[in-house]
């Protein structure tokens, strides 16, 4: 039993293998619901937070944060019941988010949420996790496996068709280019990591070489 990251190349068939997986082995899919927990936790909507997810990383708002009263972007009224605790900004860069996050949401508050939900997760057992940084996140712990699932650029492509006709070659591979990039850039800036460093992983699959069944099986006898 155990709890498993898995970390895929775009129209790698890993989404469709991580899946099928969770299905063989009876473990729960955490993918997209990460995200509306961490909305839920930062009482920000499901569609902010993910759109805060695909944003290009940069650190404005969470410079913001720093420098501006967090309050005066809250939604609804402040609770005048509640007498206000002064925080300098000292404190602040030391401790962050001591303080009340409701309706707001930047790069540190969701590294921090993203950290903690992963780690919840992770006491757990039978599991998986998709993407995220769950790699980094749960390296080295143990019962943890951490896949990875890559795949020639030509066979990304010819799958992204298969489920998109109309695209053109040049264009698959734009989008391919495209998404892989923002992994990438995703890893570096949460989590100062090269996603694609093969340390971070104890398995790198190929589906170019191999099957979807034949991964599936792999896989499968490797976490049972």
């Amino acid at each position: 039993m155990a709890v498993i990251t898995i970390s895929k190349e775009f129209a790698s068939g890993g989404l469709e293998i991580a899946r099928n997986l969770a299905e063989k082995l009876g473990y729960d899919y955490f993918d997209k619901e990460i995200v509306k927990e961490i909305a839920e936790r930062a009482r920000v909507s499901h569609q902010e937070a993910s759109d805060f997810e695909e944003e290009a990383h940069v650190n404005f708002r969470a410079y913001l944060s720093r420098i501006i009263d967090l309050d005066i972007f809250k939604k609804g009224k402040p609770d005048d019941s509640e007498p206000e605790v002064e925080t300098s900004y000292d404190e602040r860069d030391k401790i962050p988010y001591s303080f009340d996050t409701q309706g707001w949401i930047d790069s540190d508050i969701y590294r921090e949420m993203i950290c903690k939900v992963i780690s919840e997760l992770s006491q757990r057992s039978n599991v998986i996790i998709v993407g995220r940084g769950g790699q980094c996140i749960l390296n080295n712990q143990p019962g943890v496996i951490n896949i990875r699932i890559i795949a020639l650029m030509n066979d990304r492509i010819a799958r992204l068709q298969v489920d998109n006709p109309d695209l053109s070659e040049s264009e698959a591979r734009k989008l391919i280019e495209e998404m892989d990039k923002r992994s990438r850039e995703y890893i570096k800036f949460y989590f100062n990591a090269d996603w694609d460093d093969p340390k971070l992983y104890d398995v790198v699959v190929n589906t170019s070489r191999l099957s979807d069944g034949r991964v599936l099986d792999c896989l499968a006898a490797l976490c049972q």
